[in-house]
């Protein structure tokens, strides 16, 4: 009965150093994931068939990046998130010929009109709205 205890307690041991051993080295684990990830596995880089949005790394292989909005931190992490609403500023990109940047700015300033907020003070239009500002 003797030898239970100890395949057990050996086991425990193992277990932890284990368990341990992945805390510890948790960013070389996860930089690991981000690499097989960017295999070129379909199922992983290839952007889903959820309304256009895909995954951070098929959005900064579209070239929907830029110094100002770096998305290769997301990338690295294997961050799971979907990645941008990248059809939406493709089409502005197109259509007005701008900049990634650019298009990003003129998206949000649509969302903003659209949700009654004026995109240059960021202020809401509804008369109603009660906003507070501290005195200068």
């Amino acid at each position: 009965m003797e030898y239970i205890f100890w395949g057990f307690v050996g086991l425990t041991i193992v277990g932890l150093w284990y368990v341990f051993g992945l805390f510890f080295r948790r960013s070389f684990v996860r930089a690991r994931v981000a690499r097989f990830r960017s295999s070129g596995l379909p199922f992983f880089n290839e952007q889903s068939s959820e309304g256009g949005i895909g995954t951070f790394l098929s959005d900064y292989r579209a070239g929907l990046s830029s110094r100002n909005f770096d998305i290769s931190a997301n990338i690295e992490d294997g961050d799971s998130r979907p990645g941008l609403d990248s059809d939406e500023v493709r089409r502005i990109m197109e259509a007005r010929s701008v900049s990634f940047d650019k298009a990003r700015l003129i998206r949000q300033q649509q969302l903003m009109k659209s949700n009654d907020i004026d995109p240059s003070t960021g202020v809401p239009l509804d008369p109603k709205a009660v906003t507070f500002s501290r005195p200068s």
